[in-house]
């Protein structure tokens, strides 16, 4: 009996490693879990993950309880979305753009881990300040999993450090 519930087991391992391989990573992760890419984050509402899987990054007055603070830029939201987008799709091979580009202030990105080709998130969203300069909104949150080990927070801090 034991034998046969071992065989049982080692075949659907197995077979479930075949599916990785032969579907790849990424589709494989989608077939078991959906779309990573579920729409527009909505900064105002304040919502975030339920596991410490994500990270949430604002300039002042924006947003809830942010991780860390962004300065604002003088670029004006358009500009200061398609800058970023661009510095996170020179900097991480795996993520792709999702989002329809119609709103020229938000920008919706799909990235992976390097080998297991977990599932992540990223939504940036830039709002014009009475002042006139322009605020910034991040926010990348894991798909699968409780704990990400602070990666989306890094990612976060990444894309900004480099302004």
């Amino acid at each position: 009996m034991f034998k046969t519930i071992l065989l049982v087991l080692v075949s659907l391992f197995g077979f479930a490693l075949l599916a990785f391989v032969l579907i790849g990573r990424e589709r494989s992760w989608e077939w078991i879990a959906g779309s990573p890419d579920r729409g527009q984050h909505d900064f105002s509402a304040g919502a975030r993950s339920p596991s410490a899987n994500d990270a949430l990054a604002c300039s002042p007055g924006l947003c809830e309880n942010p991780d860390f603070e962004l300065a604002p830029v003088d670029d004006a939201p358009p500009a200061a979305i398609e800058r970023l987008a661009q510095r996170l799709l020179a900097g991480d091979s795996l993520a792709r753009r999702v989002d329809d580009r119609t709103d020229p202030a938000r920008a919706r990105f799909v990235t992976h881990s390097p080998l297991m080709r977990f599932p992540d998130v990223i939504h940036l969203e830039a709002r014009a300040l009475p002042d006139g300069r322009t605020g910034l909104m991040a926010y990348a949150a894991a798909q699968l999993g409780s704990s990400d080990m602070g990666k989306n927070r890094a990612r976060l801090e990444a894309l900004f450090a480099q302004r």
